[in-house]
C-alpha cells in the first residue's frame, strides 16, 4: 500500500493548498519527449515570384534619350576646349617668335640709315636749315627752382618790340571771339 499511496502522492500535483487532478497531469512517458523541435532543413528556396511584363513610361524614354544628348555635348565641348586650349598655346608661341623678330628688324631697320646723309639730303633740298643765332636760347639751371632766360645780344630791339605789340594784339583778338 505504501507503494501505491506514492504512486498516488505522484500523480497529484500540489500548488499550495490547491491539489490538481492527475487526469489533468501530463504523463510520465510525454514529460520524456524532447521540448525543442529538432529544426527541419530547407533543401531549395523559394521561387521569386515575377511581376508581369509591364510598358515602359515615354517619359524615362525621354529622359534617358535627354540624358545621352548632353553627354554627347559635354563631350564635344571638351573637345573644343582641349583644341581652343592648344591653339592659344600655338598663337602664344607664334606671338613671341614674332615680338623677338620684331625687336630684330627694328634694330636693323635704325642701322640701315646713315643720320649724316639723311641731314645732308634734307639740308640740300631746303626742308631743314641750320638755327641762326637769334634762335638759339641758353637756360642757367644752376639755381634750385628757378630758371633764367638769356637773350642773344645781336637781336633787334624795334624787332623785339613789334612782336611783342603784336603778340599782345592777337591774345585781345582771341580773347574776344
Amino acid at each position: 500500500m505504501a507503494t501505491a499511496r506514492a504512486k498516488a502522492a505522484e500523480d497529484y500535483r500540489v500548488y499550495g493548498n490547491v491539489a490538481y487532478d492527475p487526469a489533468y497531469a501530463p504523463r510520465r512517458e510525454e514529460r520524456r519527449e524532447p521540448l525543442v523541435r529538432p529544426r527541419e532543413r530547407v533543401v531549395g528556396r523559394e521561387r521569386a515570384r515575377v511581376r508581369p511584363a509591364g510598358y515602359v513610361s515615354p517619359v524615362a524614354v525621354i529622359g534617358f534619350a535627354l540624358v545621352a544628348v548632353l553627354a554627347v555635348l559635354l563631350l564635344t565641348n571638351y573637345a573644343q576646349l582641349t583644341q581652343t586650349s592648344n591653339e592659344i598655346v600655338r598663337l602664344r608661341r607664334e606671338a613671341s617668335a614674332l615680338s623677338e623678330e620684331h625687336a630684330k628688324l627694328t634694330a636693323q631697320y635704325e642701322l640701315a640709315f646713315d643720320l649724316k646723309s639723311v641731314e645732308e639730303q634734307v639740308t640740300a633740298s631746303g626742308a631743314m636749315v641750320q638755327p641762326q643765332p637769334g634762335q638759339i636760347i641758353t637756360l642757367n639751371i644752376l639755381e634750385p627752382d628757378s630758371a633764367q632766360f638769356y637773350a642773344d645780344q645781336g637781336s633787334d630791339p624795334l624787332q623785339e618790340l613789334w612782336s611783342g605789340v603784336r603778340e599782345t594784339v592777337d591774345n585781345l583778338v582771341a580773347f574776344f571771339r
